[in-house]
């Protein structure tokens, strides 16, 4: 009986660990079998444009497997889309502090929390987080553009020049018109703190980078006409026909103005019939806003509107206040003001 029960015991002790791995296999199917079923009904969600409800499928999902670092990763970045920030900040500050993380994970988690400081206003954070992924060349082009997007924030012209230039090198034809907006910003602060010899060298830089940007154009045509060199002021301004005849508006008291300042009525008036007879929609600005002679309410109205958001102005923004976009703020044609 004594020799039996010993043969015994390896058989049950095999039975035993036979029963835990089939146990804990069908365990494994059985999540496995929820994980995909998560993932179905997550990623139809989100093809339905339904975040919120995406977002409690994942944290079903991450509870049934808190091990994964994608199902962290994702809900995380649904939290900040859902603007509940906090949350993201946790979730991704979780993942990068684990111990056993690999080096991709942990700088995609990285990028990850860097959005949710920019999101969350916490720009020197953000600031950190993305210069640590640029100096290893990490995500690049995705980094640049949130690090110029938060110096944009921040009014950091210079910074978002060289981040700018980066972009530029990957894209040109999209940033350079941009980083000509950028000189032009800095050769505003030159020219509002009468530095006259830097604002023209941040208006040629601009005029470098795009050669039909009017900002550009203006910039250095007021720096002509602070200096007292009316005459060269004109010819800077005229310039705006060639590059942009929609923005004529812009500089036409300008252009007005030099000639007052030369006591040269007679060659204003002629360069006015000839720019109207050339382009007949300044017609309604000469009546309405360069002359002066009627108050038409219709002056009032908008002159401009963002081709992107649809944002309306009666003044130009080179970069729009609705969305942030640069030059997509355009005129609005004068027989539709009218």
């Amino acid at each position: 009986m004594e020799i039996l029960l010993w043969l015994l015991l390896p058989v049950a002790a095999a039975s035993g660990w036979w029963v835990a791995q089939y146990s804990d296999k069908k365990a494994k199917t059985s999540a496995r079998a929820k994980l995909n079923s998560a993932y179905g009904r997550g990623l139809n969600h989100l093809l339905n444009e339904e975040p919120d409800k995406a977002t409690e499928v994942l944290v079903q999902m991450v509870e049934v497997d808190p091990d994964t670092v994608e199902l962290h990763l994702a809900l995380g970045s649904l939290f900040r889309r859902r603007g509940e920030v906090d949350r993201a900040i946790r979730v991704h500050q979780n993942i990068i502090e684990r111990s056993r993380l690999s080096d991709a994970l942990r700088s995609q988690a990285t990028l990850e929390l860097g959005r949710d400081f920019l999101k969350a206003g916490l720009l020197d954070r953000a600031e950190q987080l993305f210069q640590i992924l640029l100096d290893r060349s990490e995500y690049e082009k995705d980094v640049c553009q949130h690090l110029v997007e938060l110096y944009q924030q921040e009014k950091e012209w210079g910074k978002a020049l060289l981040v700018g230039g980066r972009l530029a090198d990957l894209d040109s034809m999209q940033w350079k018109p941009r980083l000509a907006q950028y000189h032009c910003e800095l050769g505003e602060v030159a020219l509002g703190e009468n530095e006259l010899d830097r604002a023209q060298d941040e208006a040629e830089l601009a005029e470098r980078e795009d050669p039909d940007c009017v900002r550009a154009t203006l910039l250095k045509g007021d720096v002509f006409q602070l200096r007292g060199d009316y005459s060269t002021a004109i010819e800077t301004y005229q310039r705006v026909e060639t590059q942009n005849a929609d923005l004529l508006p812009e500089v036409m008291s300008k252009i007005q103005a030099c000639y007052a300042r030369m006591d040269d009525v007679g060659g204003w008036e002629d360069y006015l019939d000839a720019l109207v007879a050339r382009h007949s929609y300044l017609v309604f600005f000469q009546k309405n806003l360069v002359d002066r002679q009627t108050q038409d309410p219709v002056a009032c109205k908008a002159r401009y509107r963002c081709e992107i958001c649809g944002f309306t102005s009666r003044k130009l923004f080179w970069q729009c206040p609705g969305c942030q976009g640069w030059s997509s703020v355009k005129p609005i044609k004068a027989s539709n003001a009218e």
